[in-house]
């Protein structure tokens, strides 16, 4: 038997298929999951915590299931939804643009670092009452909010994937003799394109946080506010089902970023398992 060979036969005995890879990460998350409620119904029954305080696996699923029951809450997760998607565009395109000038004028880059930071170093939440002040109750205060949080991942994201040496593709770029726009459509954008969608779903995620965050400080609709009552009335359950709400909400939403961008980023995930292998 040649080496490739007994290689290739190493690593199919050592290396699960890719079925039993997913049953096996399925497992996982719901042996997770079950420790999880397991471990919240069984402290509830030993006492060892107060119902009222936490809640109980079994009330936070039928309030879960009696929210659906009425157009309350489609109605606030309308709003959170909307207000996080069009934050969530803003933020991304302007983030965009602006991380690909300052990672192409290093001169900017340089001046504008300091500042970048400084600016990104404000307690966002904080400037929820003042976009209140300036925009209003109502939805734009909270898509304001959601591109001071996203607005700077996604400029931060776009210059460290611009930024990143790749002595490989610059001397064949300089072999070529391609042009400037020409290196950073066919040899930077390709190769910055997984580090742009790792922020993409950051930027996803911060989005709802300043979506809902600006809904509890100052809010008339949204999930933020079914989340304000019911904690000021001390509702855990129904508290807890509306967090729950919003965890599959944004992890689905999560999960269709990952989908639409995956036939991108396919060639990027088979070269790490040709280099696993290897």
């Amino acid at each position: 038997m040649t080496t490739q060979a007994r290689g290739q036969s190493k690593r199919s005995l050592s290396t699960p298929g890719r079925g039993t890879a997913q049953l096996a990460v399925w497992l996982i998350r719901l042996a997770v999951v079950g420790a999880f409620i397991g471990l919240w119904q069984l402290a509830v029954s030993e006492k060892w915590v107060e119902p009222l305080f936490v809640g109980t696996p079994g009330a936070v699923l039928r309030e879960f299931v009696k929210q659906f029951s009425t157009d309350t809450v489609t109605i606030h997760l309308g709003t959170t939804v909307y207000e996080t998607l069009v934050g969530f565009v803003i933020a991304v395109v302007s983030g965009f643009v602006a991380g690909v000038i300052l990672s192409r004028i290093a001169l900017l880059r340089m001046a504008m670092t300091p500042l970048i930071t400084a600016a990104n170093s404000l307690p966002r939440i904080a400037l929820a009452p003042l976009f209140a002040i300036w925009f209003g109750l109502g939805p734009e205060a909270k898509i304001a909010l959601v591109v001071s949080f996203v607005f700077f991942v996604m400029l931060t994201t776009t210059v460290a994937a611009f930024t990143q040496p790749n002595a490989d593709s610059d001397l064949l770029s300089a072999t070529l003799g391609t042009s400037a726009w020409q290196h950073v459509v066919f040899f930077q954008l390709p190769a910055a394109i997984p580090t742009l969608f790792a922020g993409l779903e950051l930027s996803l995620i911060y989005s709802y946080l300043g979506a809902v965050s600006g809904e509890i400080l100052a809010g008339q609709s949204g999930l933020g506010v079914l989340l304000t009552i019911y904690a000021n009335a001390f509702e855990i359950d129904k508290f807890l089902a509306v967090l729950l709400l919003l965890v599959i909400v944004s992890t689905l939403s999560v999960q269709l970023i990952r989908l639409l961008t995956a036939p991108l980023t396919r060639w990027h995930r088979m070269e790490s398992a040709t280099a696993g292998d290897s």
